[in-house]
This record gives C-alpha cells, sequence and structure tokens, in this order.
C-alpha cells in the first residue's frame, strides 16, 4: 500500500557530493564586484554554495574555484537566510579552465 502524502527523498537527476571549496562569484553580465562564497554539494549538472551575497533566481554568474576552473551557470534556487548567509542551487551551463594570460 503506498501513501501518496509522503514525499519522495530525492528528485534530482544525479548524486550530489559534499564539497568545501572557496569560490568567486562574478555576474556574467560584466557588473563589477566579486563576492566570495562556499561549495556545499557538487553534481554533474549543478551545485549548492553558500555566500552574503543577495542574489535572484534566473541570474547568470560566472564562477571561479581555486584551481582556475571556470563555471557559467544559472541561479534556480534561492534559500532563505541563515545568520547572514543565503544557499543557493545553480544549475551549470558551461564548464572550462581559465584561459592562461
Amino acid at each position: 500500500m503506498t501513501n501518496k502524502n509522503v514525499s519522495t527523498q530525492e528528485q534530482r537527476r544525479n548524486a550530489r557530493v559534499p564539497v568545501g571549496v572557496s569560490i568567486d562569484i562574478r555576474l556574467f553580465d560584466g557588473a563589477e564586484g566579486v563576492c566570495r562564497g562556499t561549495i556545499a554539494d557538487v553534481s554533474e549538472g549543478g551545485m549548492t554554495f553558500k555566500t552574503e551575497a543577495v542574489l535572484e533566481k534566473g541570474m547568470t554568474l560566472h564562477l571561479t574555484l581555486p584551481s582556475e576552473l571556470e563555471i557559467r551557470g544559472e541561479v534556480r534556487h534561492v534559500g532563505s537566510p541563515v545568520s547572514g548567509m543565503r544557499r543557493y542551487g545553480v544549475r551549470f551551463h558551461k564548464i572550462g579552465y581559465a584561459p592562461i594570460h
């Protein structure tokens, strides 16, 4: 017998792996300013990170990891603030390494 009132635990397509890596966050539209965040978890198609920055659903971001890995992604989820930090879910659009200058 199934209970239709019970929600499924996980509806993501890809499993998430916990991470604790810092990232630089910039708006992709060229707006000035960089803020910092910490990746909470990552999967093949996206990630969750925490930051003090105020971002909005639908924004396109340019994220840079310490390894010079660069990610362009879209904010898909905005969590409620907890102790000044917000949790954001991002879907990846493009991943690559920074060009060597």
